[in-house]
C-alpha cells in the first residue's frame, strides 16, 4: 500500500470520501508534486494528502473544499 492518498476537485463539487481520491504515491513528497500540477493545470481547486497509515491530513492546500473555513480565489488565467 502507499503511504499517502491525494484528494481534490472543484471547491463547490466535492464529492467526499474516496470519490475525491486523485491518487495514492509512496511519500509525501511525490503526492505535493502531484496536487501542485493538478492545480497548475487547473484540474483541482483544492486538495488535501493523508496519511494512510494515520488517516490525519498531513498537507493541503490553502483552499478548501465547499464547507471548508477558507474560501478559494476565483480561478487564475494562465
Amino acid at each position: 500500500m502507499k503511504s499517502h492518498w491525494l484528494f481534490g476537485g472543484e471547491q463547490h463539487y466535492a464529492c467526499g470520501g474516496m470519490h475525491d481520491l486523485i491518487g495514492t504515491y509512496p511519500s509525501i513528497d511525490s503526492a505535493k508534486a502531484a496536487a501542485t500540477e493538478a492545480e497548475r493545470q487547473g484540474k483541482v481547486e483544492w486538495w488535501q494528502i493523508v496519511a494512510a497509515a494515520s488517516g490525519a491530513i498531513v498537507a493541503q492546500s490553502t483552499c478548501l473544499p465547499y464547507g471548508g473555513e477558507r474560501i478559494c480565489s476565483p480561478p487564475q488565467k494562465k
